[in-house]
C-alpha cells in the first residue's frame, strides 16, 4: 500500500510539472508570436537608433541597453527579430537565476519549484509585456535579478560565518549594470542596504570595508550617465524628475495614488495583488528563504512606499515600480500556495498575455470597447508607409526625411534603415541632439504625421507645406489609422 501511495505521489507531481511545462510552453509561444508577428514598435525602434549613434548616454535613459543594440545591429543586421533577440537571452538568464533560487528554495523538490516560478513570473502582466517587448526594462530585469541572486549568496555565506565577498562584488557590478541600463534600479541597492542594516548576523558586515567599496564599485560605473549629463546641461536628470512628470510636484491629487494601487492590482494581477497581504505573514521554510523575503520586502516596500508618495503630487507609470515587482517572484509561489489564488494568477496573465499579443499583431482591442488607442494602432503599418515614403522619397531626392514624433522618425528610419530620419517633435528628444539643424536650412523635408502627432508644429518651420499622400493602415477589413505624408519646402530651425 505504501508503495502504491509512494507512485501515485510521483506520478501525481509529474503531471504537475507536465502542466507547468505547458503554461510556460504557452507564455513562450505568445512570446514569439509576438516577435515574428509586430513590427518594430515606436520606442523598440528609437532604442534600436541609439546604437547606431553610439554615446556615452542619452537623453531618455543610461546607455547600457542602446550599447548592446549597437553591438547586436553589427553582428546580425537590421532586422525585428534581431532587436528583440537580447529579451530571449535576459529571458533564459532569468530562469537560470530561478533555477539556482529552486535548488536552495526547494531542495526537496527544485524542478517543480522552478516551473511554478517560471510559470508565475511570466503570468504577471507587467513582467510579461516588458520582458517581450525590446524596452530597457528586460535587461532592468535580468540585471535586477543577478544582483538580487549575488547578494543573497554573499548573505548566506555571512551569516553562516563565512568571510567570503566575491558574490558581494559580483552584486555590486550587476547592480552597476542595471543602473547603467535603467536609473530605477537603485531601489534594488537601497533594498540590500536596509536588509544589511535589518539582520543582526548580517549587520556585522558593516565594520568591514567591503560593503562600502562594493557600492562605490556601482557608483563608480555610473561615470558615462554623470559625464554625458555634465556635459548636457544634466539634461536627462532634468527630463525624469521635471520634465517627462503629469501635473506637479506644488499640487496634491488624492486620485493618482487609487490609480497607483489600482494599476498594481491589474499589472501583478488580482490573485499576486492579494498574495501581497500574506507576505508579512512568515512561512519561509529555511534560512535562505527568510533571507530572500527579508531583501523581497525591503526592495519592494522602499520602492513601493517611495512611488505611492509620489503619485500623491505627479502620475506614477504602471511600470516604474518594475524592480520592486521583479522582487517579489523568488517567494511568490510561497504566498501563492493556495491552489485558488496560484491558479488565479495563471489564468489571468494568460488572458492578458494573449490580449497584449492580438492587441498588437492582429488588430487593437481596446476600440472594441469605444475608447482611442492611437498608441497601438501607430505601431500597425510602417512597412507600408516606408514604401509609399521611399517612393516619394525618390520624387523627391535631395529633402531629408523626417516626422513629428520621436517613434515615427525611428519607426521609419529602421524600416528604410536609414539612422538620418529625424523628427520635428514638440517635446525634447534624443533627435535633438543628433540632429545639426542649423545645417538643415533652405532643405526641403518629407515628413510623416498623423491626426495623433499633426503637422502643425512643424509646418511652422517651412515655407511651404504640402500634403502629399495620406496612407491608409487596414486589418481584417477595418480601418487600423492613417499617416499623412508631407513636403515641406525651405526648412527654417525654429530658435
Amino acid at each position: 500500500m505504501a508503495v502504491a501511495t509512494a507512485e501515485t505521489d510521483v506520478g501525481a507531481a509529474r503531471q504537475s510539472v507536465l502542466a507547468l511545462q505547458i503554461v510556460v510552453g504557452v507564455f513562450i509561444a505568445l512570446k514569439l508570436w509576438f516577435d515574428l508577428g509586430v513590427d518594430p514598435m515606436g520606442d523598440e525602434a528609437y532604442y534600436w537608433m541609439w546604437g547606431q549613434h553610439l554615446a556615452l548616454s542619452y537623453f531618455d535613459h543610461p546607455p547600457l541597453q542602446g550599447w548592446l543594440l549597437g553591438v547586436v545591429a553589427q553582428l546580425f543586421g537590421w532586422h525585428p527579430f534581431n532587436m528583440r533577440l537580447l529579451t530571449w537571452l535576459t529571458l533564459f538568464g532569468t530562469f537560470a537565476i530561478f533555477w539556482s533560487w529552486a535548488q536552495r528554495l526547494a531542495p526537496e523538490d527544485p524542478r517543480r519549484y522552478f516551473w511554478q516560478t517560471a510559470a508565475i513570473y511570466l503570468a504577471t502582466p507587467v513582467l510579461f509585456l516588458m520582458s517581450t517587448m525590446a524596452f530597457h526594462d528586460h535587461l532592468l530585469l535580468f540585471l535586477v535579478l543577478a544582483a538580487a541572486h549575488f547578494f543573497l549568496k554573499f548573505a548566506d555565506h555571512w551569516e553562516e560565518g563565512g568571510r567570503s565577498v566575491r558574490d558581494l562584488y559580483l552584486g555590486a557590478f550587476c547592480l552597476g549594470l542595471a543602473v547603467l541600463t535603467k536609473y530605477n534600479a537603485v531601489f534594488l541597492g537601497l533594498g540590500f542596504g536596509l536588509m544589511v542594516l535589518i539582520r543582526p548576523r548580517l549587520r556585522g558586515a558593516l565594520a568591514a570595508p567591503h560593503l562600502y567599496l562594493a557600492a562605490l564599485l556601482s557608483i563608480a560605473m555610473q561615470a558615462p550617465v554623470l559625464y554625458w549629463n555634465i556635459a548636457e546641461g544634466f539634461a536627462s536628470y532634468k527630463f525624469h524628475l521635471n520634465d517627462r512628470l503629469t501635473a506637479s510636484w506644488g499640487s496634491l491629487n488624492t486620485w493618482y495614488p487609487l490609480d497607483f494601487v489600482a494599476n498594481m492590482a491589474l499589472v501583478l494581477s488580482p490573485g499576486l495583488f492579494l498574495a501581497l497581504f500574506r507576505i508579512p505573514f512568515d512561512k519561509s521554510q529555511s534560512a535562505f528563504e527568510r533571507r530572500a523575503r527579508t531583501l523581497t520586502l525591503t526592495v519592494f516596500g522602499i520602492s513601493t512606499a517611495i512611488f505611492l508618495a509620489v503619485s500623491l503630487f505627479v502620475y506614477v507609470y504602471f511600470y516604474w515600480n518594475i524592480v520592486g515587482y521583479a522582487s517579489l517572484i523568488a517567494i511568490a509561489f510561497r504566498y501563492l500556495g493556495q491552489r485558488w489564488l496560484f491558479r488565479l494568477h495563471l489564468v489571468f496573465g494568460l488572458v492578458m498575455a494573449t490580449l497584449v499579443t492580438v492587441n498588437f499583431t492582429v488588430l487593437p482591442v481596446v476600440p472594441f470597447f469605444g475608447l482611442p488607442d492611437w498608441g497601438t494602432a501607430a505601431n500597425y503599418g510602417w512597412v507600408e508607409l516606408a514604401a509609399e515614403v521611399d517612393a516619394l522619397h525618390g520624387q523627391h531626392p535631395d529633402a531629408f526625411l523626417a516626422a513629428t514624433r520621436y517613434t515615427y522618425a525611428a519607426q521609419l528610419g529602421f524600416q528604410l534603415h536609414d539612422p538620418s530620419v529625424t523628427s520635428f517633435n514638440t517635446l525634447r528628444d534624443q533627435y535633438d541632439f543628433w540632429t545639426d539643424r542649423q545645417a538643415l536650412t533652405g532643405k526641403d523635408a518629407i515628413i510623416v504625421a498623423d491626426g495623433a502627432w499633426p503637422i502643425d508644429f512643424a509646418r511652422t518651420q517651412f515655407e511651404k507645406m504640402t500634403l502629399l499622400k495620406d496612407v491608409v493602415i487596414t486589418r481584417l477589413g477595418r480601418t487600423v489609422t492613417s499617416f499623412q505624408v508631407y513636403l515641406g519646402e525651405n526648412y527654417m530651425p525654429a530658435e
